[in-house]
């Protein structure tokens, strides 16, 4: 039993040392937030998408460029002469201009306008779920350190009491058995905050990942004002508030725009376009130095673009139906997210109203008392458990209402709390 107990002691000892090394970085929320901006990856590879799309915006304005051919003689037969081009042999000029018909280069540049405005979107969209991971781990973090360090203090009074008991044993005074309870006790509770540990490394992680660093982060949260949380808006507000700031519901209806304009886009590419240009010749033509203007056309005969005509409609049909779906599932987010706000208060209020200080200073007389043999030993390892299990409960419910209310502001993009 020695044995074991000082193995998983040193396990705990070491998992602890390693979840706080001395490289450690301590950030409330804004400094978190603040780092995170600035060198967070997956922000910076989702910038390019803006980029790439207002370069789209400038290649959409620009017009075709113009063709310019020469016809040169090559070879006089008659003469037997290379390159003739002189007066007297034969050159000729053109050059000629796409004139685009029908709108498309208009219709081309609201598409480019309308993607630009889509990548921006999904960038501010992408920054509401990343700063959701990021303060769902950082108070997650926050309240599985608070109770490690309840479960640390709680530790060292078992193992001094341990020590004590121990020593009474080897002296025939109480029972092994007892001591044997007491360790059981110990290895139970080592158990426990070795699962918290687990759980602390794990959003350690993903809170390295998002703010590139390999620092254990300690967030300074400790000046939570608890008041703050207690108020819960009606759930029609928040619906609006999602309605109004939430980007994809704005991408929803961005693409019902975008799905508009190319249905206008590929009924313009079913409008032939001019070419218009200007010839000199020779004397190659009708005539010595002859000077023609050029004018083109295609026969919209057979293909009139009706399979894109007919394709654009159905995208747009679809954008549409994708548009609904979008707000269907903000209704149903918001509605979930308010009930389970409104769950997590009620379960707050109920806990703090259970526990307060005097359970810390009915802990410490049951410890003294049972170290005087006042009281049993089921009487102390019963109030012991239950006095690390309701302490572990509160931090729980302090963070699913903390957790809750950022639920709230990210199913509305709103800071509510």
């Amino acid at each position: 039993m020695k044995l074991i107990l000082c193995v998983l002691s040193c396990l705990s000892v070491a998992a602890f040392t390693y979840a706080q090394p001395i490289d450690s970085l301590r950030v409330s929320l804004s400094q978190a937030e603040e780092i995170f901006i600035k060198k967070n990856l997956l922000l910076a590879a989702e910038q390019y998408n803006i980029d790439a799309a207002q370069a789209l915006e400038i290649q959409a304005k620009l017009y075709p460029n113009p063709e310019f051919s020469a016809d040169l003689h090559g070879y006089d037969t008659d003469t037997r002469k290379v390159f003739y081009n002189n007066r007297s042999g034969q050159k000729g000029f053109a050059i000629e201009q796409l004139l685009l018909l029908g709108g498309k280069r208009k219709h081309e540049m609201a598409l480019a306008r309308q993607n630009t405005q889509l990548a921006v979107l999904e960038f501010e969209d992408l920054v509401r779920q990343l700063k959701y991971n990021l303060r769902t781990n950082l108070y997650t973090v926050h309240f599985h350190l608070k109770t490690v360090e309840k479960y640390n203090k709680q530790l060292t009074l078992l193992d001094t009491i341990i020590s004590s008991y121990q020593r009474q044993a080897e002296k025939g005074n109480i029972p092994l058995v007892d001591v044997v309870r007491l360790k059981s006790t110990y290895m139970k509770l080592t158990n426990d905050k070795s699962e918290v540990l687990q759980n602390i490394l794990q959003a350690q992680q993903e809170l390295q990942v998002l703010l590139l660093t390999d620092h254990f982060i300690v967030p300074d949260l400790d000046n939570i004002n608890w008041q703050n949380y207690t108020n819960l808006p009606a759930l029609d507000v928040l619906q609006q508030q999602a309605l109004t700031h939430r980007s994809d519901q704005k991408i929803g209806t961005l693409n019902k725009t975008i799905a508009g304009l190319e249905v206008k886009y590929q009924k313009s590419m079913a409008v032939p376009d001019l070419t218009a240009g200007a010839a000199y010749d020779q004397q190659g033509d009708a005539f010595r130095n002859q000077y023609n203007i050029k004018l083109g056309i295609p026969l919209p005969l057979w293909n009139r673009n009706q399979g894109n005509i007919k394709m654009a409609k159905a995208k747009e049909k679809q954008a549409a139906v994708k548009g609904e779906l979008v707000q269907q599932n903000l209704f149903a987010e918001t509605r979930a997210a308010w009930y389970n706000m409104g769950r997590s208060i009620s379960e707050y209020d109920k806990t703090t109203a259970i526990y307060n200080e005097d359970f810390t200073h009915v802990l410490k007389g049951v410890s003294d008392n049972f170290l005087k043999r006042n009281i049993t030993l089921l009487e102390f390892v019963d109030f012991f458990e239950s006095y690390n299990e309701t302490t572990a409960e509160l931090y729980r419910v302090q963070q699913q209402l903390i957790t809750a209310a950022e639920t709230i502001n990210y199913v509305t993009a709103s800071p509510v709390f």
